[in-house]
């Protein structure tokens, strides 16, 4: 089974989050590809297809949005998975925990993903916490982080990303053999 691990990154905290789930599922015995979304221009030879991006303003970046849109009419029969990065992913945050908590029950999918389920067989969605520096929310934003309960740092939980990894890889491999 050949995957394709394709993303957006403003900072590369999503690149990292992508990198390490290629890694997790090539160390399951997949054949893995992780590429930026605005190097893909055909999915075809993949048999799975993760697409993620980071999330600025509650949307996925233009560059992630833009593939969605220029590859829909190739995800017909595949398997496609999604993933978000931001400040509050499903296990771990930057904002305060009771912040996190309810952010989860109130944050929409981004349109993009939205538009990718329409196009696409999405088996999920999920959201990861990302990496954030001092200089990553300018001006007003770095008051409204900090008023948020917000902390610098890496955020990524890599157990949660070798996890869900293991979950698109396994479901897949089920899915190949029940085809043959």
């Amino acid at each position: 089974m050949k995957v394709l691990v394709a993303y957006a990154t403003a900072k590369g905290s999503t690149r990292g989050i992508a990198e390490r789930l290629g890694s997790c599922i090539e160390g399951l015995g997949q054949e893995v590809d992780v590429r930026a979304a605005t190097d893909v221009s055909y999915v075809h030879s993949y048999d799975v297809i993760v697409l993620g991006s980071a999330i600025h303003d509650g949307q996925w970046l233009a560059d992630a949005s833009d593939a969605v849109e220029r590859l829909r009419s190739q995800f017909e029969g595949k398997r496609v998975w999604a993933f978000s990065v931001s400040s509050v992913g499903v296990t771990s945050t930057t904002l305060s925990r009771r912040l996190a908590r309810l952010l989860r029950r109130v944050t929409p999918e981004p349109r993009a993903v939205q538009l990718l389920r329409d196009a696409a067989d999405v088996r999920d969605h999920r959201f990861f916490a990302g990496a954030i520096a001092p200089g990553d929310w300018p001006g007003f934003g770095r008051v409204v982080f900090t008023l948020m309960g917000g902390h610098y740092g890496d955020a990524r939980d890599w157990s949660d990303v070798c996890t869900w990894a293991g979950t698109i890889a396994a479901e897949s491999t089920r899915d190949t053999e029940r085809r043959t």
